[in-house]
């Protein structure tokens, strides 16, 4: 096993968001469904009721939630089952305000949704009809402690540092296990790199073929994010690079130029750009072996 020391290259990044799911089960629907039904299984069915039905507020909420998420993932790798990811270091600056920009805007819609959580409840009284219950929200002082937003950072453990009385023999021991997660953690960190980057090349494959069906020319839609979202993958690749594969860079310098010598306008109107720009990346794909 190779022996990558990224610790002083990249950090632990830890996030996680809670957010009420106001969902709460109907037992007595429940029931009527059960036994209107002939069904002798007590959990046959079970009545889950949306407290917010109908309600956008929530879902702002959560749809946020989603971007935030969404944004980590696409600029850390992973590293543990347990959620935590790796985050280049060069790239901690920029990472944290938008984090911090992040949390701002979770923080105002989170007061707004508590700010107008009495009236949504009276709301739901005839939004939910017989199926309305008061005793299903939680108190209006409570309501603020269902949303949670939390980020921790935290330093890559070295193998050298694991310490623990057990003798000389065994912590040596120790030393190589932890030593050989780590880089198997590398190892899947990089690997999820690289998929990143054959995902786009297989998009781009995929929508700029154009074939003859039945007399009649085929093609798919060119979307601007075809571009823009594979120049913005390159650009987070060159940090995610964290052992600087040298085939990861060659192949994300290569779909970059490529990328940038390509107008979208050209694409949705010319086959021939489309054939000529297919052929380029069927090359990215040959040589590195995506």
């Amino acid at each position: 096993m190779n022996r990558y020391n990224i610790d002083t290259c990249s950090l632990l990044v830890e996030f996680n968001a809670s957010v009420w799911t106001a969902r709460k089960l109907d037992r007595g629907v429940t029931d009527e469904i059960i036994y209107g039904k002939g069904a002798t299984a007590k959990d046959a069915a079970r009545v889950n009721k949306h407290l917010l039905a109908g309600r956008k507020e929530l879902e702002v909420i959560q749809q946020l939630v989603g971007s935030i998420r969404t944004y980590v993932y696409e600029n850390t790798l992973p590293w543990s089952d347990t959620g935590i990811r790796l985050l280049p270091t060069i790239s901690f600056m920029q990472f944290n305000d938008r984090m911090g920009q992040y949390q701002d805007e979770f923080s105002n819609i989170v007061n707004q949704f508590v700010t107008v959580y009495p009236s949504l409840i009276t709301a739901q009284a005839m939004a939910l009809g017989d199926m309305f219950d008061r005793y299903d929200y939680p108190s209006a002082d409570s309501i603020a402690h269902k949303f949670d937003f939390r980020l921790n950072y935290m330093p890559v453990p070295k193998a050298g540092d694991f310490r623990v009385d057990v003798g000389n023999e065994a912590q040596e021991e120790l030393q190589k296990k932890l030593a050989k997660l780590a880089d198997e953690r590398i190892e899947v960190a990089m690997k999820d790199a690289r998929e990143r980057l054959k995902t786009h090349l297989d998009r781009m494959m995929e929508r700029l073929k154009v074939e003859e069906v039945n007399g009649k020319v085929s093609k798919s839609r060119i979307h601007d994010s075809l571009i823009d979202g594979g120049l913005e993958l390159c650009e987070v690749l060159k940090a995610l690079n964290l052992i600087n594969d040298p085939q990861l860079e060659a192949a994300r310098a290569k779909l970059e130029s490529v990328l940038r010598s390509v107008d979208v306008s050209d694409l949705r109107k010319h086959d021939d750009a489309r054939t000529e720009v297919r052929t380029q990346v069927a090359e990215i794909m040959d040589k590195f072996n995506f």
